[in-house]
């Protein structure tokens, strides 16, 4: 019956004859650097982006614990560093945002004028530790731990299983069960978030957005080095 429903209600559409898991080209990047002056805003609002893997890279699970340990969380690295050390930031966080033929890892802040040039100093020297220095054992396992959780979690209720194999079908062509998401994640090394750490925070692909009462504030390229 839903089935046959279903068909009724859709039958007027084309089917697709591309191939879910073709690749697709990654449209071209070009990143800048926007400084937005506004002076009713109290807060600076901070977005700072790079491009990362789309949605069905093989090594999508290494790109989110990345994610998680640089700015997922309470106990990430910018929010214990820029936040609890230095109090710089009430809000501060990094997201993965997968596409079909891309993707980004964007980390965003909201913080005082006066500020700004130390948050930005700080988060650069985060993501330069990542390129540099291994993170350890204890780390990544709790970055595993956490991104577990957060994905059993979110399949709780009928209608969060149902988008996301829907959202498998689309990109995948098939279905991925949770037995399998987490021998995934489990497989991920330290060594695979070292690499792509340094492949991902590169200077000359970041875009930075700086919206708020920035006054004479400049930020030239080399302001990004990390």
């Amino acid at each position: 019956m839903f089935v046959a429903q279903v068909e009724k209600e859709f039958r007027s559409l084309a089917a697709s004859s591309a191939e879910v898991t073709s690749k697709i080209a990654a449209p071209r990047v070009t990143p800048h650097i926007t400084l937005k002056r506004k002076k009713s805003l109290e807060q600076v609002q901070f977005c700072l982006g790079v491009p990362a893997p789309p949605v069905n890279d093989a090594r999508r699970y290494g790109v989110y614990l990345l994610n998680t340990m640089l700015g997922g969380g309470m106990s990430s690295r910018l929010f214990q560093t820029i936040r609890e050390d230095q109090g710089l930031a009430y809000s501060i966080y990094s997201e993965m945002n997968p596409f079909r033929d891309t993707g980004s890892i964007c980390i965003y802040a909201g913080t005082s004028v006066d500020k700004t040039q130390k948050v930005l100093q700080l988060t650069l020297k985060e993501l330069r530790r990542l390129k540099e220095e291994a993170v350890s054992d204890v780390e990544l396992k709790r970055a595993k731990d956490q991104l577990k959780s957060n994905m059993v979690i979110g399949l709780e209720s009928s209608g969060s299983r149902m988008t996301n194999l829907a959202r498998q079908q689309m990109y995948f062509g098939r279905f991925f069960g949770v037995d399998e998401m987490m021998e995934e994640i489990d497989a991920v090394t330290t060594a695979n978030v070292q690499e792509l750490a340094r492949e991902l925070f590169q200077p000359e692909t970041m875009a930075l957005t700086l919206l708020g009462n920035l006054g004479t504030m400049k930020v030239e390229r080399g302001d990004l080095a990390c």
